[in-house]
């Protein structure tokens, strides 16, 4: 008797296809639901414009099927392992749509009587975000994707009325430090002291009164009207490229650079957006201890 192995290439077809088709569902193609991850700060309102105007020109790729897989696959276990609340709850605000990752909302007396597991009573009125990455780089306040990961999860705090939330990263790779880039590349060291494979955990606090909360909602309502404006007047010059300081490393890579940056116009209010100081980086606004880091 003999074993024999042979390379399946109709199974790996299937499942190509299979997520292709899982992954383009989850692309948003409608022109009049909004979702959070348009209109954040951090994202290139614009590319989100062209992906749906010109999706010809936003080719699903094999790495892009890949990261989406790897995603969906570690927010399910953890959000199961977490057990505290519900996921991918839908919010709506002002025609602004989200989706948290987990959802604990405030509970009533008699729910809480019901509750067997004290850890669900912990952390009632809790919406966490959780991200994976296979970055070597460990993320803190200074780093823009950061920020991005923050601004979400505010964004989402203010939705929901919710005070307290998590910022969860499951980095899949050990420590790596930048060293320099030349033509050939970036160059990176794996120091011997380098933070492990694991997860950090950020506990973010957003009071009901602080005004924090207004300009927040402002800024979200402003982005949203904005892009819907342009999707229905097919008009991509009243949105504001990125901000000069975030261009590097994003746009000269993107798929729309020429027909953005050279054929398509910016309007004079497009420009003065695009230069406003993010409320973020205002002194002040945000009380950041690196000592509260909670690490699983």
């Amino acid at each position: 008797m003999t074993i024999k192995i042979r390379r399946c290439v109709d199974f790996t077809d299937l499942l190509q296809t299979n997520l292709r088709k899982r992954y383009e569902e989850r692309r948003r193609n409608s022109d009049s639901a909004i979702h959070v991850s348009d209109i954040l700060p951090s994202n290139c309102i614009r590319k989100q414009f062209y992906s749906r105007k010109l999706p010809e020109m936003d080719p699903i790729t094999s790495e892009s099927v890949h990261h989406f897989v790897r995603g969906e696959a570690s927010e399910f276990i953890i959000t199961n392992l977490a057990n505290i609340g519900v996921a991918q709850s839908e919010l709506e605000m002002e025609g602004l749509v989200a989706h948290p990752d987990i959802m604990s909302e405030e509970m009533t007396g008699e729910e809480l009587e019901e509750i067997v597991n004290g850890e669900a009573k912990k952390w009632q009125g809790t919406v966490v975000e959780l991200k994976d990455t296979v970055s070597g780089k460990r993320l803190g306040i200074t780093d823009r994707t950061f920020t991005a990961y923050l601004r979400q999860l505010l964004y989402y705090l203010v939705m929901t009325g919710i005070e307290k939330g998590i910022i969860s990263i499951r980095y899949n790779s050990r420590e790596l430090r930048w060293i320099k880039r030349d033509p050939t590349g970036d160059y990176f060291f794996r120091p011997r002291n380098g933070r492990e494979v694991g997860i950090e955990s950020w506990q973010v606090s957003l009071p009901k009164g602080d005004i924090t909360r207004e300009i927040l909602k402002n800024e979200m309502v402003r982005r949203k009207v904005l892009f819907l404006k342009a999707l229905q007047e097919n008009d991509v010059s009243i949105l504001p490229r990125l901000n000069e300081g975030l261009r590097h490393g994003k746009c000269t890579h993107c798929q729309f650079y020429q027909k953005c940056m050279k054929e398509d116009g910016e309007t004079d209010d497009a420009k003065e957006m695009a230069k406003e100081k993010d409320l973020l980086e205002i002194n002040g606004v945000i009380d950041f201890n690196s000592m509260e880091l909670a690490r699983i």
